[in-house]
């Protein structure tokens, strides 16, 4: 009767934690707009103060935490096997995993339910013309081309990327500069850090995670240097309770084009060029061609070498991981899954009827 105690109390708890997640979906897609009243503001102080708590540390905690974490389940079944505990020792399993798919909700996945960047920018995003998306397109183009121009190259044209800390420090002052213009952008954590196994993060077509049981945004410091400055940008702004990859995209943009760093600008225009680039490309790819007329020398040979440097890590890996995250995305209201990343383009045609309006 004893050895049934433990997992009884490990499957009541169990139900406690399921019962809780999925109450808290609910209200979040039922009741959006009492649950976000306050949610959204509770994620952002939750990531700023784990943030902070971790921020000392060099290196992402979450690895760490990861590797143990994995090690200790063989660990604790063998063990578990010894003692002839194994219906305890898989129902407490199951109860872990489950406190942390309701940490994660609770904390910061909800935000996938939110009400749209735009709205809550007050950005009108809508459908658009092929000729709006073109339009767009060779906007970007030219404001890469021309920032393309006025970063530091070394003698065979390649970028030269400051120090990881000092690409962090720019990214937080950007963030400083957009939050004075719109309060929504106010208090990101400030410190993103570079993942101490980046390799093996590239392998899985990762370039940043951002994690909120630690509050850390994390970067792969082997992606290619157009993207390093974007993309520790865009895990920052995962931060600010923007869940959507989309949306990290364009908070992202958004940071880079604030920043009064060349190298800055150029990574946010080159990524909104290629984002727009691909849109028009999957309508008309002869009209996506004509747009290489306006790109400088400088931002063709970036993107031949950012094109050759991401083959090399292309596999079946990649393609696994991919799957995974395409799945977790459309769980969790991105139904277009991978593919949402790319949906940053809306936003920056927006963007840019916007401008071009003012």
């Amino acid at each position: 009767m004893f050895k049934l105690f433990r997992p009884i109390r490990h499957l009541i708890g169990s139900g406690i934690l399921l019962f809780l997640t999925v109450l808290s979906v609910l209200l979040a897609r039922l009741a959006p707009k009492l649950w976000f009243s306050f949610y959204t503001d509770f994620s952002r102080g939750a990531m700023r103060f784990l943030g902070t708590v971790t921020g000392w540390i060099p290196f992402p905690l979450w690895e760490i935490l990861l590797i143990l974490l994995v090690l200790s389940i063989p660990v604790g079944l063998i063990a578990a096997i010894r003692k002839r505990r194994v219906l305890g020792w898989l129902t407490a399993l199951l109860e872990g995993i489950l406190l942390l798919v309701f940490l994660f909700v609770g904390l910061w996945g909800l935000n996938h339910f939110a009400p749209s960047m735009g709205e809550q920018i007050g950005l009108e995003v809508g459908s658009y013309t092929k000729t709006e998306l073109t339009d767009a397109a060779k906007y970007y183009a030219e404001q890469a081309s021309f920032w393309s121009g006025r970063v530091d190259r070394n003698e065979a044209g390649d970028l030269e990327l400051p120090e990881f800390s000092e690409m962090n420090r720019l990214a937080v002052e950007a963030y400083e500069t957009l939050g004075a213009q719109n309060p929504r952008f106010r208090d990101p954590v400030e410190k993103a850090k570079p993942l101490l196994f980046g390799e093996a993060f590239a392998y899985m077509g990762t370039t940043g995670v951002f994690v909120c049981y630690t509050g850390e945004p994390t970067v792969s410091t082997a992606t290619y240097m157009t993207d390093q400055p974007f993309t520790i940008c865009h895990e920052i702004g995962h931060s600010l309770a923007f869940a959507g990859e989309d949306e990290a995209n364009y908070c992202a943009f958004l940071a880079c084009r604030a920043s009064d760093s060349p190298l800055l600008n150029y990574s946010g225009y080159y990524n909104a060029f290629f984002y727009c680039y691909n849109a028009l490309k999957k309508q008309d790819a002869k009209a996506a061609q004509k747009l290489w007329d306006y790109c400088s020398e400088a931002l063709k040979h970036d993107s031949a070498a950012q094109y050759a440097h991401d083959q090399q890590y292309e596999g079946t890996v990649q393609t696994t991981v991919q799957k995974a995250n395409d799945g977790y995305l459309k769980t969790f209201n991105q139904p277009e899954g991978v593919q949402s990343y790319g949906l940053v383009a809306d936003y920056l045609i927006a963007d840019y009827l916007q401008n071009k309006a003012s």
